[in-house]
């Protein structure tokens, strides 16, 4: 702009300058007239040529005053006729004063040829070169009106463009490294992204502005401030917490123009959609597992059925020597443990059946107490507070496990240290009012609570926040699946009860498990196991295709007094059943069988024979929760069998119960 008002002016001086010239010119040029007046004036021989003289020098002098606001051509033209007026008069005036010499009157015509080739000349040379530059002007505000707008068009971008931008100054140290940049001009976008408005930051520096700005931004901005070359990145800003996508560019040498955009929702979602995918593997991994678990359940389960029949058999027979009973007892007992571990590992991988009933925590705590013996280094003491009586409370008993057991685990993780501890304590206590680590209350009441702690390194507050989302974890890649703590919450909220955490950096960790007490008989237990076995005397189809399992259930029945035919395929029983479908009183199957499996055997036997009741036996299925809506099935048990549980199953369902 300031350019362009200068050669404006110029030009205007030029024009000026050139009427100067052509005035000059006109008065060099009547210089002999002038002289002529002169002479006519000393010799006072002619005055209407003076009265001449007066008149175009008033009409120069009204030219002059008007000037400004004529034209240059006007102004040009006006000068020259009042000088042909002049020059005319004087030529008459010679004319007349000399016209009896020859000679003199000759010398005034190529004078006066002269004086009005001269005016011709300027009056010809003046219009062009003023044509000119006012062409020259003219162009100059069309490129200056050109300007204006393209101004206008950038500032109108600048302003009401979608992405922020901002131009910076690079500042170099004494080594010529660099060390800053300043802010020179950012617009609406760029004040409304970062918060940080144009007034306040145009002419600061970002160390200035932001002083913990990392040095990747100035080693990544001097690049281009110094080699000109553009680049594209994104980077996270720790003092904005944001996400931005960068194009960077040098406008001029020592400097760099940002054009940036906040994708921080972007990167979310695709963290999300990254935890998503993961979830969804680690789900594949799970289900996987508990397939393979449940394949793992079946078959040991398998294996238990014997030892745990022929050991039972085996009591009954030596029931007068001690020590067998003695010893039988340990086996019977090692495979009930083998029995519930079996049930932990369907618990784990979620597909056992979820049993609610009344759970006795001392001897539950004293159960685990030797498994987490086993996984705990020794270096690591555990140690236990724990109140003996009164401590029933509703729930799964195995999962109640799993709450010790992952908790425990999670301390073991958490100490880095040769002397350090875990301790388990479990007291009752009455609860006024209790706030959960969520902030939740429970209801006032008697509650059990088992407290796990540990002297490890802590939890932070903000991992707090997270510590029980479903596939969150601290640990390292591929040495935690971030599911424990999810799944203790979700058997805690099973259980009716809550969580309280208390933690400190470099102390240690508290989780106290609360759950409502009930009361319960503490002979209940003892007395369910004096009952008698109650015996019958009905005829019994028994289907196994285990050759040994079907051995143990036959003698199992056989000595409660039953008729029992067994059959070691579905395709056998289904044939003895058709031969004769009077002749037997109950159906006894297994479920997982080649040919016919125990669910449609029993479906297929019901049609011939409606009312013929039937009970399942397996060591694990996924389709044990559709079981109980097949037709004929009326009980479900789950390998191993027990003597008193196949007993007590069978007068259930025969009595109609």
């Amino acid at each position: 702009m300031k350019t362009n008002n200068h050669s404006s002016d110029k030009i205007f001086q030029l024009k000026n300058q050139l009427l100067d010239v052509a005035i000059i010119s006109a008065q060099i040029l009547s210089l002999p007239a002038f002289l002529i007046f002169a002479c006519n004036i000393q010799h006072n021989e002619f005055k209407l040529i003076y009265a001449i003289y007066c008149i175009s020098f008033l009409l120069y002098l009204i030219l002059g005053i008007f000037s400004k606001v004529l034209s240059f051509r006007i102004r040009f033209f006006s000068i020259a006729i009042i000088w042909c007026i002049v020059c005319i008069g004087v030529l008459f005036d010679t004319i007349y004063i000399y016209s009896s010499q020859t000679g003199l009157i000759f010398a005034s015509l190529v004078l006066a040829g002269v004086l009005l080739f001269g005016i011709k000349k300027i009056q010809r040379t003046y219009p062009i070169a003023i044509e000119i530059l006012e062409k020259q002007s003219q162009d100059i505000s069309i490129s200056k009106l050109r300007q204006k707008e393209s101004e206008m068009q950038y500032m109108n971008l600048f302003n009401n463009m979608l992405d922020a931008f901002a131009i910076h100054e690079l500042i170099l140290d004494t080594d010529n490294n660099p060390k800053d940049y300043r802010f020179l001009l950012v617009n609406p976008v760029f004040e409304s992204m970062t918060g940080l408005k144009g007034k306040d930051i145009i002419g600061k520096t970002v160390r200035e502005v932001l002083p913990e700005t990392e040095q990747y931004w100035i080693d990544t901005y001097s690049q281009v401030a110094l080699t000109g070359e553009a680049i594209r990145f994104e980077h996270y800003s720790r003092e904005l917490d944001s996400y931005f996508e960068v194009c960077a560019y040098c406008p001029e040498p020592g400097q760099f123009a940002c054009i940036f955009q906040n994708i921080t929702r972007r990167k979310k979602a695709e963290y999300e959609q990254q935890e998503l995918e993961n979830q969804l593997r680690q789900s594949h991994k799970m289900e996987a597992l508990g397939t393979l678990a449940g394949g793992v359940a079946h078959d040991f389960n398998n294996l238990l059925m014997p030892i745990m029949g022929y050991t039972e058999m085996l009591l009954d027979d030596f029931s007068n020597n001690q020590d067998a009973v003695a010893s039988l007892s340990e086996i019977l007992k090692a495979a009930s443990r083998a029995k519930n571990l079996a049930e932990q590992i369907l618990t784990f991988s979620r597909c056992s059946k979820i049993q609610n009933t009344s759970v006795d925590v001392v001897k539950i705590i004293e159960e685990t107490i030797p498994l987490l013996r086993s996984i705990i280094p020794k270096s690591i003491e555990i140690r236990q507070d724990i109140e003996k009586n009164g401590h029933v409370v509703i729930g799964d008993p195995s999962q109640f496990q799993q709450i010790i057991m992952n908790l425990c685990t999670n301390a073991y993780h958490a100490i880095d240290k040769d002397n350090g501890f875990i301790f388990i304590s479990l007291h009752k206590k009455h609860m006024d009012e209790f706030h959960q680590w969520n902030g939740e209350h429970l209801p006032s009441g008697q509650y059990i609570v088992l407290s796990i702690s540990d002297n490890g390194k802590g939890i932070t507050s903000e991992t707090q926040e997270r510590i029980f989302d479903p596939y969150f974890t601290t640990k390292e890649k591929g040495k935690g699946t971030g599911l424990g703590l999810s799944m203790v919450l979700g058997i805690v909220n099973r259980f009716n009860g809550g969580i309280s955490l208390k933690s400190e950096i470099g102390i240690g960790t508290c989780f106290e498990i609360y759950i409502p007490v009930i009361q319960a008989d503490s002979n209940t237990e003892e007395n369910n196991n004096k009952a008698p076995i109650v015996s019958g005397s009905e005829r019994i189809l028994l289907v196994e295709d285990e050759e040994a399992i079907l051995e143990i259930e036959k003698k199992m029945l056989q000595r409660m007094g039953y008729s029992v035919t067994a059959c070691i395929n579905s395709l056998d029983a289904k044939a003895c059943f058709e031969k004769s479908p009077d002749s037997f009183d109950l159906v006894i199957s297994d479920l997982t069988m080649p040919n016919i499996s125990g669910d449609k055997l029993a479906i297929e036997l019901t049609q011939i024979r409606p009312d013929i009741p039937v009970i399942i036996c397996t060591g694990y299925s996924e389709r044990e929760s559709d079981l109980s809506h097949k037709p004929g099935v009326r009980a479900l048990l789950t390998k191993p069998i027990l003597k008193k549980e196949l007993a007590g199953a069978i007068r259930r369902v025969l009595n109609g119960e």
